[in-house]
């Protein structure tokens, strides 16, 4: 009787096991898999990409100084840099006012503080060349410019623009560290050459980084 109960009770686990075993398919389903090109995020169109620097901006002081020599070159220079950090100061406080980006109005004070003390040094110390006046013709022309973007269009915009007129700047100083007559005015050439080239490489820069 023992024996006929144990073998009732394994047979019936065998059939319990099997129907177990038939439940579980063949083949387990495997994991979806992402089709071969995964569809990108849609990227935001750069409308400013090509946004240009305004015709205003011109060919920068160094054309007019190229070919004038000693003694000429000194009161030439001085006067239009002067005119030329002028301009770009009246550039730096409209862009301190409208830009968007913290960074840009960062680096507009810092170049406008600059400028506006090195024309202060110019005035009194090279009076000799002549009363030192700034046209704003030109400043003029290229705000007007600049007013036709607004937001990123315009931070890019502006940060090309200033990038131009320091690399003029640079390439007037540039002359007179090797055809300036006065050690003073070399020596200050030299400085600022070397604080352009940094706000230009800074502001190429934000522009690179932004995607432009």
């Amino acid at each position: 009787m023992k024996y006929a109960a144990s073998t009732l009770m394994l047979m019936i686990m065998m059939l319990i096991g099997s129907a177990v075993w038939a439940a579980c398919p063949g083949t387990c389903p495997q994991p979806v898999q992402c089709p071969g090109e995964c569809p990108q995020p849609a990227l935001c169109p750069k409308t400013c990409c090509e946004a240009s620097i305004p015709a205003a901006v011109g060919m920068g002081p160094q054309g007019d100084l190229m070919g004038i020599g000693c003694p000429d070159f000194d009161p030439a220079y001085i006067q239009r840099v002067f005119q030329q950090n002028a301009t770009i100061i009246a550039v730096t406080e409209f862009g301190m006012q409208r830009a968007t980006n913290g960074n840009l109005r960062d680096i507009s004070r810092e170049i406008n503080g600059q400028l506006v003390s090195a024309n202060q040094k110019m005035m009194p110390a090279y009076a000799g060349c002549g009363c030192l006046t700034a046209d704003q013709t030109q400043a003029q022309a290229i705000i007007a410019e600049l007013c036709g973007s607004s937001g990123e269009c315009f931070d890019v915009t502006y940060a090309k623009t200033l990038s131009a007129l320091l690399q003029q700047s640079k390439a007037a100083d540039d002359l007179a560290m090797t055809t300036a007559a006065n050690t003073q005015l070399q020596q200050q050439a030299q400085f600022m050459s070397a604080r352009e080239n940094d706000w230009s490489f800074r502001l190429d820069r934000w522009v690179t980084d932004h995607g432009y």
